[in-house]
């Protein structure tokens, strides 16, 4: 279920794999950019994800995960049956669409086009998420959408298609940043990286807007402070004395309605809550048919 997408989710992943896959490839290999065909390859790769949900290719024991490639995914609709509606999954694709024909059509904060910027970089690294450092006590192995090397120095962009204007993305980016940074001091060979040699962008495709966040110390100071306690109050919730396995009825329910609205377990919490933690699948199943989570 930790795979599992509502729509709204979905459609960031989709044009994520899509970057990563068909336009920065296209921008290393120096191709001419035809943006009204890969609109329609990044709708024609959502649907061929839409379908291999839908017929549920993914319970097939016989197809892994690296074999179905880009095509892999699992909505929510099909796996347990959420509502949806024609036109909720044609906003979605046209949302998509929309996302790759604003790319040649962004500024950076200088004023340069975004697809110049990409152009003129040394080295562009799509989706890069084996990088783990130590921060202090934690570890931290955020995933980076693009990682490019401009003149070389390091530029962190995220690809974000939020329609909110409330969103706020600039922790995220500072622990890339931070990694980013922590990395090259493993390179001893290298002269470690100047906080102010480290760019953040948060890229949203949908409204067309590059918002660059700030990297310095203070932001780096207050980030590690918060990465502590995060960390040291996951360790004070699931570290028990004698290693036995938590039990979920010791966590309190949150309080923030935007952590249920995304949540993938959010039907299978709901059916819980009212039915004492006690589960059947036949009985799961048919709450979820019949009970849309709005």
């Amino acid at each position: 279920m930790k795979k599992m997408q509502n729509l709204v989710m979905w459609k960031g992943t989709v044009v994520d794999k899509f970057m990563e896959t068909t336009v920065i490839p296209a921008i290393i290999e120096k191709k001419e950019l035809d943006f009204n065909r890969l609109g329609d390859e990044a709708v024609a790769l959502a649907k061929n994800q839409f379908d291999f949900s839908k017929f549920q290719i993914y319970t097939d024991p016989t197809v892994t995960k690296t074999e179905a490639a880009n095509e892999f995914c699992i909505l929510d609709i099909h796996e347990i049956g959420k509502i949806y509606t024609e036109e909720e999954l044609a906003q979605t694709y046209s949302l998509i669409r929309d996302a790759v024909l604003n790319i040649p059509t962004i500024k950076m904060p200088d004023g340069k086009l975004l697809i110049d910027f990409l152009k003129e970089c040394n080295l562009l690294l799509p989706n890069v998420s084996n990088w783990q450092v130590e921060v202090e006590k934690a570890r931290v192995k955020p995933q980076m959408d693009l990682i490019a090397y401009h003149n070389w120095k390091p530029v962190v962009i995220d690809w974000k298609l939020s329609e909110s204007y409330a969103a706020d993305y600039s922790r995220q980016l500072i622990i890339c940043g931070i990694t980013v940074y922590l990395k090259r001091l493993e390179k001893t060979d290298k002269k470690p990286y100047e906080y102010a040699d480290i760019k953040l962008f948060e890229v949203n495709l949908l409204k067309g807007v590059v918002k660059e966040h700030v990297f310095s110390e203070e932001k780096i100071n207050d980030m590690i402070d918060y990465i502590n306690l995060t960390s040291k109050d996951i360790a004070l919730l699931t570290d028990t004395p004698d290693g036995a396995p938590v039990d979920i009825e010791d966590f309190e329910l949150t309080d923030n309605e935007g952590s249920c609205k995304f949540c993938n377990y959010r039907s299978l919490c709901s059916f819980l809550l009212l039915n004492e933690n006690q589960y059947d699948e036949k009985s799961y199943f048919e709450f979820v048919q019949n009970n849309q989570l709005v």
